[in-house]
């Protein structure tokens, strides 16, 4: 789309998005006071919550403004990573409406109400953006075709053809495909073009010649990274031959995860590994890891002085032992456990894996690190920012420097804090054990993330309890 598609489509989510979710708090009022539910308190006159909806828009434009939603909505991204924002944005937005409410006026709204509204207006906005999507899919496949001739091979090649015949890229026919790139991926583009009847067209000595021929609207670059050469020999005169030109980089091979687009000051700035955990979902993040965390001190606090007295008078030294681990972004911390080895463990063997017998270790020590107890007290590192409740375990800095020459993505990993527990952790993959298999699942837990993923890994915990045999 051309920026002033975009600018268009963004004024159009806006206003859906406000009138969604003034309708939400419609109806549940409505439904509160239906009869379904039971009505102690007699029912209120409707102008006292009716006189919240210019409220209700400018809280939600606000949060979700703030929380840059608005912003990655202008990214190229999955309706499932757009539905999860939503969610997000919205719980930002409720709490921050409760909030309003009490300081509002002295009449306490229903809670029923709130409820039945926050599990409603996600899912309206989600429909709202939905029926955008295909009012536009439906108008462009309705309006008079242009001609899409489609230069590529591979998966950029595949990519473009679905995304012209759904109107998503551009609103017309393809005429043909000019097959270009490496032997193997031009085969594979050709299968495409026969599985759907798609007319192979070969590159022209003159484009000119070519275009005079065969009239052409749209022409869409989609070629593999290494056929980059094409477009120094023929993009300047396509351009000069074509209204619009349209190029789908090649950015699969050097993403794992999803990638964006922002536009800043009119240049476009590729965002290579973008996760779910970006803008709203790290606030609400974190917003569960302080109440997680506090939660857990509290009810870990008779244990937490049990230990400390224990590892006081059973062995020299001090009770916590400081750490230096590595975190979000490449940087160090001082990570906190029960001092679980003697005090001058690593002054002979340096910084060194723990393994099965390890005499460097205390007879409490042994017992606290298969239990995991000594982990306790990064409950105060997820208080203090350092950490969250669910990530991937941090590395001292030295080991992180070997793993990330040898293992593939390894750096990818510090895209997030580090956690307490992890999916790699509740997969098995804790301790002396596969560095790709913890890799591959850390990478998993990024790519993936949702609150409901954490809860799921919390449970994990707990269930499977918190001894562990890989843990010396």
């Amino acid at each position: 789309m051309s920026r002033r598609d975009n600018d268009l489509l963004l004024m159009l989510r806006v206003i859906s998005d406000v009138i969604m979710v003034m309708l939400a708090w419609v109806l549940a009022f409505m439904l509160r006071f239906s009869g379904v539910f039971p009505i102690t308190k007699g029912i209120p006159e409707p102008i006292l919550y009716m006189k919240l909806l210019p409220f209700v828009a400018v809280i939600w434009l606000l949060v979700f403004a703030l929380s840059g939603f608005y912003r990655r909505t202008r990214r190229s991204r999955s309706a499932f990573l757009e539905a999860l924002d939503v969610i997000q944005s919205c719980f930002l937005a409720t709490i921050a409406f409760i909030a309003f409410t009490y300081v509002y006026e002295e009449y306490r709204y229903s809670r029923v109400v709130m409820v039945i509204f926050a599990l409603l207006h996600p899912w309206f906005i989600m429909a709202g953006r939905s029926g955008i999507r295909k009012a536009l899919r439906l108008y462009r496949l309705r309006a008079t075709p242009r001609q899409t001739l489609i230069i590529g091979s591979g998966d950029g090649l595949r990519q473009a053809v679905e995304m012209t015949r759904t109107g998503d890229l551009t609103r017309g026919e393809i005429l043909g495909v000019m097959l270009a790139g490496p032997a193997e991926l031009v085969e594979v583009g050709a299968q495409l073009c026969h599985d759907n009847q798609l007319q192979i067209l070969s590159l022209p000595i003159s484009w000119t010649d070519f275009f005079s021929q065969h009239p052409t609207a749209t022409v869409v670059f989609a070629l593999p990274h290494s056929a980059y050469g094409l477009l120094d020999q023929a993009l300047e005169q396509v351009a000069d031959q074509v209204p619009d030109v349209r190029l789908l980089p090649d950015l699969a091979r050097f993403s794992r995860f999803s990638t964006g687009v922002d536009i800043i000051s009119g240049t476009p700035v590729v965002t290579i590994n973008e996760s779910p955990l970006a803008g709203a979902g790290s606030l609400i993040k974190r917003a569960v890891d302080v109440l997680g965390a506090l939660v857990a001190i509290t009810l870990f606090s008779p244990i937490l002085a049990i230990v400390a007295i224990v590892v006081a008078v059973t062995s020299k030294g001090p009770v916590l032992y400081r750490q230096e681990r590595m975190g979000v972004d490449g940087k160090t911390f001082y990570m906190l456990k029960f001092r679980s080895m003697r005090v001058d463990a690593e002054q002979v063997s340096g910084a060194v894996w723990a393994k099965a017998g390890d005499d460097r270790t205390t007879p409490v020590g042994k017992w606290l690190r298969r239990t995991s107890l000594d982990e306790l007290p990064q409950f105060f590192n997820v208080l203090r920012g350092e950490m969250s409740l669910v990530g991937p375990r941090p590395e001292r800095p030295v080991f992180v420097e070997q793993f990330r020459r040898k293992v593939p993505g390894y750096y990818l990993r510090h895209k997030t804090k580090a956690g307490i527990t992890g999916w790699a952790q509740v997969n098995g993959w804790r301790g002396n054990t596969s560095i790709e298999k913890r890799i591959e699942c850390d990478l998993y837990y990024i790519k993936n993330w949702s609150l409901t993923l954490d809860f799921k890994i919390i449970l994990l915990t707990v269930l499977r309890g918190f001894v562990n045999k890989n843990a010396y």
